[in-house]
């Protein structure tokens, strides 16, 4: 009877270790998509520089730094630098033909477009047109200022015409009132060419959406073109118990696309919402005095990476603390998917640890594939790893094909691998204390 008692409390015990277990690993989940369907909820417009979404996602990071008792460097939690931007606002409108299109939906505005509107006749550049190269070389200097030239490059195999269709809108070498590329492909948007503004609109239109006429397009489009923004990293840490000066880092961007125009939000969940929930994650697990680290664990939230990794360049250009001192860096950069395992970039660079994740990873069976690439200029990374610093960019695969478009979305995203991931994460960490 006694062994049947002690036997009875051992199961008992062993299934509250076992729930315990269980639901710590869904609160992992279940914090990260409270803190994605804030990122990307409407009052942060798209974590872009329109309404200031980019200034309202920081500050909420920075609340959240406090919340966990992460501390700040000297200079504090923001560090601040200028941009120039260019914002695509108002109400957006192309009509083609008869045919009122929408935006995101059917048509994306480039981001380096001014301010515009009329209606007007069209000029076609299609396969049939540019069947002969001179068709296009006898193009240049005419002035097609009071219409729109719709280029179509379904048929085009020529390597040197497609890069002369593609460079049309941004040299000289026409002079229209505006560009309509028909895109095959999903419809991605960038920012990247919003940091001048360009003499004319270039609109990017689904095939899909257009309608048998377009002889004739109306369009309208405002933009307010900002010298100087002030954006800002968020940086915190967690104190080390035994190395406080040296540091294994966290990155991952906060910022998205933003908005075009008044009414298009573009979420941005996996990318990069989930890697910036992955990083509180991991704050809220090293604040807690049980797991305080040997050394400093510092979490960077980097802005204007989607304007050119620009956030992580100026931190590099401006380092608060020594690069020299950071032991390893792992960059977040969207994480919530997982199906097909994970890449992890500068694998093939930095093999000693490439080969020690993996070892980890075969003895706890945590991610399904792991897989290396070399090294790549493709996130927040980059300007660390030229600057000498040993890391990775790790992202997951598989799962949703989401990505600069509208349906980067909170309810759209898995999660598959992301417990898994997280501790993958930490063994990797704990092993640089060994």
């Amino acid at each position: 009877m006694r062994f049947k008692n002690v036997f009875r409390k051992e199961l008992l015990l062993s299934f509250f270790v076992f729930f315990h277990f269980i639901n710590c690993n869904a609160q992992d989940v279940s914090f990260a998509k409270k803190i994605i369907d804030t990122l990307c909820s409407n009052s942060m417009f798209g974590r872009g520089y329109s309404h200031n979404g980019n200034k309202i996602a920081a500050l909420f990071l920075k609340n959240e730094f406090i919340k966990l008792q992460l501390d700040s460097f000297p200079s504090g939690y923001f560090q601040s630098f200028p941009i120039n931007i260019n914002t695509i606002e108002g109400d957006v409108k192309l009509i083609i033909g008869k045919k009122q299109l929408s935006p995101g939906i059917d048509f994306l505005v480039d981001a380096s477009s001014p301010k515009s509107k009329g209606k007007f006749k069209t000029f076609l550049i299609d396969s049939s047109f540019i069947s002969l190269k001179e068709n296009i070389k006898n193009l240049q200097g005419t002035n097609f200022s009071n219409k729109i030239v719709i280029i179509d490059k379904k048929g085009v195999n020529d390597k040197e015409i497609l890069a002369l269709l593609d460079g049309l809108n941004t040299t000289n070498y026409l002079k229209a009132k505006a560009f309509i590329y028909i895109q095959d492909k999903k419809l991605s948007w960038g920012l990247s060419d919003g940091q001048n503004v360009n003499n004319f609109p270039v609109f990017e239109v689904a095939r899909t959406s257009l309608p048998s006429e377009i002889k004739k397009v109306t369009f309208s489009l405002e933009n307010k073109f900002t010298n100087n923004y002030e954006t800002q990293n968020v940086i915190g840490y967690v104190k080390g118990k035994l190395q406080p000066d040296s540091f294994f880092v966290f990155t991952a961007h906060y910022d998205h696309l933003g908005m075009m125009g008044n009414k298009t939000l573009f979420p941005g969940a996996n990318d990069n919402a989930s890697g910036v929930a992955m990083a509180l994650n991991l704050m809220q697990y090293y604040s807690l005095p049980e797991n305080k680290p040997d050394y400093s664990i510092v979490f960077i939230a980097t802005s204007a990476e989607e304007l050119g990794i620009l956030g992580s360049k100026y931190f590099c250009s401006n380092p608060i603390f020594d690069l020299s001192k950071i032991k390893f860096l792992i960059n977040l950069d969207m994480v919530s998917t997982g199906d097909d395992g994970i890449m992890i970039v500068n694998g093939g660079v930095f093999t000693k640890e490439y080969d020690k994740i993996v070892e980890i990873n075969t003895a706890h069976n945590y991610i399904k594939t792991i897989k290396k690439r070399g090294e790549a200029k493709n996130s927040d990374h980059w300007y660390f790893y030229k600057n000498g610093v040993k890391c990775f960019f790790i992202y997951t695969m598989g799962g949703i094909s989401e990505y600069h478009n509208i349906y980067d979305k909170p309810e759209t995203l898995p999660f598959t691998a992301y417990n898994d991931l997280f501790k993958l994460i930490l063994d990797f960490v704990k092993d640089f204390n060994k």
